[in-house]
């Protein structure tokens, strides 16, 4: 479907360009806005200049990984950049340097237990918001459908077109997911 996408934009398809945006706008915004301290007109530039580099670059995209995946290594590539020039934030830091064990955590998600302290614990809404930018958008949409917006898996299923089955399952790796990143961030800031 991603490749699909990237040959219809290639094609000069002004909608699929639209849609792109669109579909990619808000997550990779979230993703960028907590690794550059929540500063909002530098997380703008730096989402604008993504999408910039992506089209030009879009060419180059093969397909092994999500647009998504791929548009977040661009933004990290422009974080990193912006980061030579001031001091980042220690939950800047944890988020930079948690990325490939974020993605360990991710890769293992289906094989281990959640934690149950993750589920108790009362954190920030700074480290929350944080460790949902980290997840992928369909668990991010998943969780948040269910555990803020009070859905259903049967309404969190209908809204993604998956079963429920599919979505019940899609949730638990969500959950494990979350709660993973969690602790793994809150450790490295320094938390319990």
């Amino acid at each position: 479907m991603d490749l699909a996408l990237r040959d219809r934009i290639l094609g000069g398809d002004r909608q699929a360009a639209e849609a792109f945006f669109r579909d990619h706008f808000d997550s990779l915004y979230e993703f960028v806005h907590y690794r550059v301290g929540r500063d909002r007109p530098l997380a703008e530039d730096i989402v604008q200049e993504t999408f910039l580099v992506a089209l030009d670059k879009l060419r180059g995209f093969d397909g092994r990984s999500t647009l998504h995946t791929w548009l977040c290594g661009i933004a990290k590539n422009k974080i990193r950049s912006q980061r030579r020039k001031r001091r980042p934030l220690s939950l800047e830091e944890a988020l930079d340097s948690a990325d490939s064990e974020i993605a360990d955590i991710l890769s293992r998600v289906q094989s281990e237990p959640l934690p149950e302290w993750v589920l108790e614990q009362q954190e920030t809404q700074e480290l929350v918001g944080a460790t949902l930018s980290s997840l992928p958008p369909d668990y991010r949409r998943a969780l948040v459908g269910k555990y803020i917006d009070g859905m259903s898996v049967t309404q969190i299923a209908a809204e993604s077109g998956k079963g429920a089955k599919a979505t019940e399952s899609m949730l638990h790796r969500a959950r494990l997911a979350f709660g993973q990143v969690f602790e793994l961030l809150s450790k490295k800031r320094g938390g319990s």
